[in-house]
């Protein structure tokens, strides 16, 4: 028994997760609508959907499920990908770790520079507003 809790232990799930990333109202409409009709949604559902960031719609399957999943919302024409669940059940970024470190470059002079120094200012970055 203890072997069986094991290997279920040891078995991948995956999640299947959703992101509403329209830049044209129409094409989200039809998504929109497309979604409502093939999983039927309700209309708060599909505002969390709406939201704009990642939304897990179903986790802790097979992978060949996830696919199953994964080309339904494709072919309604919404955008999504399979990532692996987490061991701990938690939503995690899945470009948390590959993301560059964010830091401030401009706390030094850039004495070698041919161009001189620019950056004292408030830039364009928003976080360069917060100052």
């Amino acid at each position: 028994m203890r072997e069986t809790m094991v290997n279920a232990a040891m078995v991948k799930t995956y999640e299947v997760v959703y992101i509403d990333k329209f830049s044209d109202a129409i094409e989200a409409d039809l998504a929109r609508i497309s979604l409502k009709e093939r999983f039927q949604l309700s209309d708060r559902k599909l505002d969390i959907m709406a939201s704009g960031t990642p939304v897990v719609v179903k986790k802790g399957i097979s992978y060949e499920e996830a696919c199953k999943f994964e080309e339904a919302i494709k072919r309604s024409g919404g955008v999504c990908w399979i990532q692996e669940s987490s061991p701990d059940g938690l939503y995690h970024e899945r470009r948390g770790s590959k993301r560059r470190a964010l830091m401030d470059r401009r706390d030094h002079y850039r004495g070698s520079a041919i161009q001189p120094d620019r950056r004292m200012g408030i830039g364009r970055r928003s976080m360069d507003k917060r100052h």
